[in-house]
């Protein structure tokens, strides 16, 4: 069984976070971190995923499981950034743009200032109604594994159903 509501809104929601973070980023100019931009890798995969699913008749539980483990890394991932954006933890990835210029010479200054990020990962870029768009992703990453584990769960439970009239 194939639940087309939930999988378009999955493609949806992806299409848009992706085509929205590109305008703020290329026609506003907010920058985003690195952090940022492995936040966009997810929804990728869930347009591929969905791609997958609505092109095949017969589909594996293990795309809808694969799915539910892309979006709940997701979620681990916009959690960790907001409490990054909140000041409840320390930065483990270095996204910060800080360089020790203690013994370098001026090649590797050089050096260091190419390969440094653009973005602080702890600095909010954008703002919409007291939340930033890390918080934003946070709440739409939480409610695409929510859907995610509904369509994993109607996805087993159709397969279980077909198995036992067999």
């Amino acid at each position: 069984m194939k639940s087309y509501f939930l999988i378009n809104t999955v493609l949806i929601l992806s299409l848009f976070s992706l085509v929205f973070v590109f305008i703020l980023q290329y026609e506003y100019g907010i920058l985003p971190c690195k952090i940022c931009i492995w936040q966009r890798w997810p929804h990728v995969f869930n347009i591929i995923l969905v791609l997958i699913i609505l092109s095949s008749s017969l589909t594996n539980n293990f795309i809808f499981l694969f799915g539910l483990i892309n979006m709940f890394l997701a979620f681990i991932l916009a959690s960790y950034h907001y409490g990054l954006e909140n000041n409840l933890w320390e930065n483990v990835f270095s996204c910060s743009a800080e360089i020790e210029f203690n013994d370098l010479s001026t090649a590797e200054i050089l050096k260091n200032l190419n390969n440094t990020p653009i973005k602080n990962c702890e600095i909010e870029s954008w703002n919409f109604l007291n939340l930033s768009l890390t918080g934003w992703n946070l709440i739409l990453t939480f409610f695409m594994l929510l859907i995610w584990f509904l369509l994993f769960y109607y996805q087993k439970r159709s397969y279980e159903s077909n198995s036992a009239s067999q």
